[in-house]
């Protein structure tokens, strides 16, 4: 017995030694041709960190595993994630592949982050599949010779996926966050019965700019009849939830070739109005639970036949009704009272042009003041047919009193009276008159306050419909100590609304005083004081369908420490730019024209392009008011003086705004009659370099400067100005990284050269002409480096050496007994 035990021990050792060892043998050739195979099938970078193939972990099936696997974008998706995934695992009964239908137990992708995207020349990431090589016979042979094994799946798991949809050709953005799903169900067997159950924490849309859902949660727990022979699966019991609106569903989908069979019903499990205001975000509605609703609810779709594709649909029918509602806060004084929705949707299935979309009634009533709007829209595709208006008062000063607005306040009176009747077809004829667009709206007394913004004040605005344009009649407005004025008129704006196409307007505008300090958002004076502003920026693209003209006038503009007056010219914004033309302003003293434009034509490649001719400017406050010019050029701020500049500047801009050093390009010229420096640092540096204190102080006249800006440089030509009473030269570069490279030309005093000129092993006059010398400026404009280059003193003091020595020479030729000695000497040779 002791021996049949010790046999049988060792065999079931042996056994296990087997499936431990047997995986690590093959594991590394099973990794290197699956990954070899997965990276020749697709035209991607398919990679991952760990591979594990186990015999023991799910025995008597096989696990396989892999960690932080990868898919990453090639050629026009270079480095672009397409997916990635903490974990992947997968058991397997490999006995059952035997015969001829591999059994799948459980499959668990776990935090995978998926990433589509869509660019504007309609290119997708995720078409990576590389084209077969093989013929068609050849991939019918395969099929065929495949048909009969089969893999079945048990259960299928994903947790926590992060899921989003870029697409450019319609400027939509779509995230799912935290995505949970479990499926469960015999799925080897001809008719089985499934389990789902999903979840999803928030559903992001925006298109447009527009946010469509923010924050949505989804769940779905329901129970699934399959027939897996047929692919037609039947719901059953399930419940769907939309933030707190509770949907049931029943019907079939069955699975097509090409589509899908549909018979499905979806209806609204409560029947009360509170229902369904669960779908509103509760940033805009807040404190639902406590809300007090009357009213009652239907919400109703249907769907029956083929759904193909987006131009072939099957019939279905949509009904939204509300009726008596009412929304009353317990804390507040006013309710908004009457409300009744209708809203229906049908098609009697095929093209989308069938539907028939219907806001029959759409009415409110707030503070007495009652409201309603109406819409239908037939025929969307071919030739869109709309009819509908709305008039009513709404008083913004009962909204608040109604609905609680914890961060801002309101107040104000909305009159509107416009009414809408036509089709597509008039408008692509521009027979504008044949569409009726007719009414008014207008805006009293409104108020708006928040704790981001200055207080906004519009005493009366009012704006006129036609079918050609929006006449903007009256505007006037204040933010904060801020006013505006407008006027003018829109036009093109139906085509804009219902073609996207360009709209046009042309608008006056002016103001007494723009205030820019009270729209900056930062901290309190006290707290910025040393501190940098860390607030990045983000690029703003100019919409190319909008081609405005704006003729602006400004009393005043104060911006941080700059006072500028008497602003007047043209903006215009047109084909994603913004063009500056003809701007004038007073400013520092003197004057400024600039002209130029903001360029988001490619928004791969923003760029400005601005040429200005700046007059008169004062040199000290404008170091004071700018601090780039502080920190470019410390020395202005000991600076007195006057200059004119006419320069050209053009650089591209990164996605924060800020101007790419490598790419700016420009230059002009700078000229002054007068400039007085003190007490800077390089002054300060040449004063100790040649011990004499009155080089703490420089006056230069007469400047004319021509610089270039390339190569992240400021490349100053040589020029002259006069200094002491004297007329230097200066050259050089100085970089956007505060690098100085200058060469001065300087004539110095020889009483102040002596102790240099020393160093030259001999001495000279200290009367004479100047002695020139380059003063080199090295280092940084916060911290220059200064030296002396003496060659060209050096060479003065040798031809004055020679010269001395040639007098001598002369005065000893003039003894005629040297004379005599020095000519015989040369005649006996």
């Amino acid at each position: 017995m002791k021996k049949f035990l010790k046999i049988t021990v060792g065999i079931f050792l042996f056994i296990l030694l087997l499936l431990i060892v047997t995986p690590l043998f093959f594991k590394g050739k099973i990794e290197r041709l699956v990954k070899e195979e997965i990276n020749n099938q697709l035209a991607a970078q398919v990679d991952w960190g760990n591979f594990s193939l186990s015999l023991i972990k799910h025995f008597p099936n096989v696990s396989v595993g892999m960690s932080e696997l990868s898919v990453v974008g090639v050629e026009k998706f270079q480095g672009d994630t397409l997916l990635y995934l903490d974990d992947f695992s997968l058991s397997a009964d490999l006995m059952s592949a035997i015969g001829g239908s591999l059994s799948v137990e459980h499959i668990l992708i776990d935090k995978p982050l998926v990433r589509a995207k869509v660019l504007a020349d309609s290119t997708v990431n995720w078409d990576i599949v590389k084209a077969s090589e093989l013929a068609e016979e050849e991939i019918d042979t395969l099929e065929s010779e495949n048909s009969d094994f089969t893999i079945n799946l048990k259960s299928f798991e994903i947790n926590d996926a992060v899921i989003s949809y870029e697409d450019q050709t319609m400027d939509l953005d779509a995230e799912i966050q935290h995505l949970n799903l479990d499926l469960s169900g015999d799925m080897s067997a001809a008719t089985t019965q499934l389990q789902l159950e999903s979840s999803i924490d928030a559903v992001n849309v925006t298109m447009e700019n527009t946010k469509y859902m923010n924050k949505v949660k989804v769940s779905l727990v329901a129970g699934i009849l399959a027939d897996m022979t047929n692919m037609v699966f039947s719901f059953e019991e399930n419940d769907l939830m939309v933030n707190d609106l509770n949907l049931g569903f029943d019907g079939s989908v069955g699975m097509l070739d090409e589509g899908y069979q549909l018979d499905v019903k979806l209806a609204a499990k409560e029947t009360t109005f509170k229902s369904l205001l669960a779908l509103i975000p509760k940033e805009f509605l807040t404190d639902l639970e406590n809300v007090q609703t009357t009213g009652t609810l239907a919400l109703e779709a249907s769907a029956k036949g083929i759904y193909k594709d987006a131009d072939n649909l099957p019939a279905f029918d949509a009904v939204l009704r509300v009726e008596n509602g009412q929304i009353k806060y317990p804390d507040l004084p006013k309710s908004i009272n009457d409300i009744n929705i209708s809203v229906l949707a049908h098609n009697t299935g095929g093209s989308p042009d069938n539907t028939i979309t219907n806001i029959e009634k759409f009415h409110f009533e707030l503070g007495q003041n009652p409201f309603d709007a109406s819409l239908m829209l037939m025929t969307p595709v071919s030739n869109a047919q709309f009819k509908g208006g709305m008039v009513g008062v709404i008083d913004l000063g009962s909204l608040k009193d109604a609905i609680p607005l914890d961060s801002f306040d309101i107040k104000g009176i909305v009159d509107a009276d416009v009414t809408l009747d036509g089709n597509m077809a008039m408008i692509e004829k521009e027979n504008y008159e044949a569409v009726q667009v007719n009414g008014q709206m207008k805006l009293d007394d409104f108020y708006y306050s928040s704790a981001d913004l200055p207080d906004v004040i519009i005493s009366q605005a009012l704006m006129s419909f036609s079918p050609q344009k929006i006449s903007l009649n009256k505007f006037e407005c204040k933010v904060g100590r801020s006013d505006f004025a407008l006027s003018g008129k829109i036009e093109n704006y139906l085509p804009y609304i219902f073609k996207d196409e360009t709209i046009r307007g042309s608008l006056k505008h002016s103001s007494k005083l723009l205030d820019v300090n009270e729209f900056l958002v930062g901290m309190d004076e006290e707290e910025s004081v040393g501190a940098e502003d860390t607030t990045a920026l983000e690029l703003m693209e100019v919409p190319k369908n909008i081609d405005f003209v704006f003729t602006s006038t400004f009393g005043k503009i104060l911006y941080d420490k700059l006072t500028i007056d008497n602003t007047k010219g043209q903006v215009t914004v047109r084909d994603g730019k913004v063009v500056l033309n003809g701007v004038s302003m007073d400013l520092l003293d003197g004057g400024m024209k600039m002209v130029g434009e903001y360029n988001t034509q490619n928004v791969k490649k923003p760029f400005v392009d601005f040429n200005f001719d700046a007059s008169n400017i004062d040199i000290t406050k404008t170091a004071n008011s700018f601090s780039v010019i502080d920190s470019l050029m410390p020395i202005a701020k000991n600076s007195k003086g006057k200059v004119s500049a006419d320069f050209k500047y053009n650089s591209l801009l990164d996605s924060t705004m800020m101007p790419i050093i490598a790419s700016i390009t420009g230059g002009g010229n700078l000229k002054s009659k007068s400039i007085e420096v003190s007490n800077s640092k390089v002054l300060n540096n040449m004063a100790d370099l040649l011990k004499k204190d009155k080089y703490r102080t420089m006056k230069a006249e007469d400047l004319n400067i021509n610089f270039i800006m390339k190569d992240g440089k400021i490349i100053v030509e040589p020029f002259t100005a006069k200094v002491f009473d004297s007329k230097i030269e200066v050259s050089g570069e100085q970089g956007f990284d505060q690098s100085l490279n200058y060469v001065v030309k300087a004539p110095v005093s020889r009483k102040d050269i002596a102790g240099a000129m020393s160093l030259l092993g001999g001495s000279f006059a200290s009367s004479g002409e100047d002695v020139i010398i380059d003063v080199i400026v090295k280092g940084t404009a916060m911290d220059p480096k200064l030296s002396l280059d003496l060659s060209e003193a050096q060479k003065q003091v040798g031809k004055e050496l020679e010269k001395e020595a040639g007098k001598v020479v002369k005065e000893i030729l003039k003894d005629d007994k040297v004379k005599n000695a020095i000519e015989g000497f040369f005649k006996k040779k």
